[in-house]
């Protein structure tokens, strides 16, 4: 069989892992993978679901491939799939052709395609295609999925829609491809989930517990965070210090999303932005070669200018960030809020932040809108 696989959002790291991974999987169950074309039994897509916006984009791509294909059968996995209402209104009278599988139903691909090797027992170290927006994250960085879904409950996100709660990987399964890596010569590896923090909660463990099993593993690697929810990193910050003044760990990510205490009530993330920027300033002192990340959305509603000044500020804190405009999940608590910030208002938000980036103000990539 000769499959097609289509990545529709190559920045996002656990997309394009995920991808990366069903790669392989076809490979090893013998079937053909190619880029583009139109001779294909099968296409395979993967895409954003982080807000309606971004659904409907990756909805009106479908139908065009299906419009150009006509006769594959396709499968939409992962985060897609988990909103199979706008997808079922696209299929059309070719629901014999779509097949819709979120990540929990895997099973249902080995099913599909008669796999001799299931797609859980696949791994991937490598995100093919992966087009990173953040320093310090490249083509060639290494990394080990350690867990999905997360245990916060942000107003405006849907990743418990889409993966649960968390899931976490054994620390003994983790600890077996640190190690085969280590022995492959990997030297630094990036520590892929949903949220770090949220790690092991779900069988009596914690990201310290599996960093300091993984640092006695590999006693020279290194292990980058990508993401550790502030909150969670400030429970756990007393464990983590001695590995970052080891220089264990050269990269975090800690997305603050709102320095705004009203804005973080409203996005239910429960931490003190001063708490946090002492934690930064004390990893500095351990380290000052860290490399400190962060996620910022702005105009979220009812935001005020004031608000979200005050995240600007908050941003120099950090090595770099990216400044994602608020973008609509419907059936979220944040859906409900009003007023809106109107799209003149973003505008404006938009044009000071690359103000600030263009005078070398503010280190940022700036997203109107995802």
């Amino acid at each position: 069989m000769r499959v097609s696989i289509v990545n529709l959002h190559n920045m996002c790291e656990n997309n394009t892992f995920f991808l990366s991974k069903v790669r392989r999987y076809f490979k090893l169950n013998g079937h053909t993978v190619i880029d583009a074309g139109s001779d294909v039994d099968l296409v395979f897509i993967g895409g954003c679901a982080v807000t309606d916006v971004m659904r409907g984009r990756c909805e009106k791509t479908i139908l065009k491939i299906k419009q150009h294909l006509e006769q594959a059968r396709f499968v939409i996995f992962g985060c897609l799939a988990a909103f199979p209402e706008g997808l079922r209104s696209l299929v059309g009278r070719d629901g014999d052709r779509f097949h819709i599988i979120p990540y929990q139903a895997s099973y249902r691909l080995d099913e599909l395609i008669q796999a001799r090797i299931p797609y859980d027992t696949v791994s991937v170290n490598q995100l093919q295609g992966h087009i990173p927006y953040q320093p310090r994250m490249g083509p060639e960085d290494s990394y080990v999925l350690i867990a999905q879904g997360c245990v916060n409950a942000c107003s405006y996100c849907n990743i418990k829609k889409v993966k649960g709660t968390v899931t976490s990987r054994p620390e003994e399964e983790i600890e077996g491809e640190v190690k085969g890596l280590y022995r492959a010569r990997i030297r630094t590896l990036t520590l892929l989930a949903d949220d770090c923090g949220s790690y092991g909660l779900d069988q009596g463990s914690d990201l310290p517990t599996l960093l300091v099993r993984l640092c006695r593993a590999a006693p020279d690697m290194r292990f980058k965070l990508y993401t550790v929810f502030p909150f969670l990193f400030l429970s756990y910050a007393e464990q983590l210090e001695p590995l970052f003044a080891e220089h264990r760990v050269p990269y975090v990510c800690l997305p603050v999303q709102s320095s705004a205490r009203r804005i973080l009530s409203l996005m239910n993330r429960p931490y003190d932005p001063d708490r946090l920027a002492g934690a930064i300033k004390r990893l500095r002192a351990l380290d000052p070669e860290v490399f400190v990340y962060s996620h910022f959305i702005f105009n979220f509603p009812t935001e005020t200018w004031e608000e979200f000044e005050e995240s600007v500020a908050f941003g120099r804190h950090f090595d770099h960030c990216v400044f994602i405009g608020y973008g609509e999940n419907n059936g979220t608590r944040a859906a409900a809020l009003y007023p809106k910030c109107d799209n003149q208002t973003l505008q404006a938000k938009v044009q000071r932040l690359e103000e600030l980036v263009k005078r070398g103000e503010l280190a940022a990539f700036v997203v109107p809108s995802p």
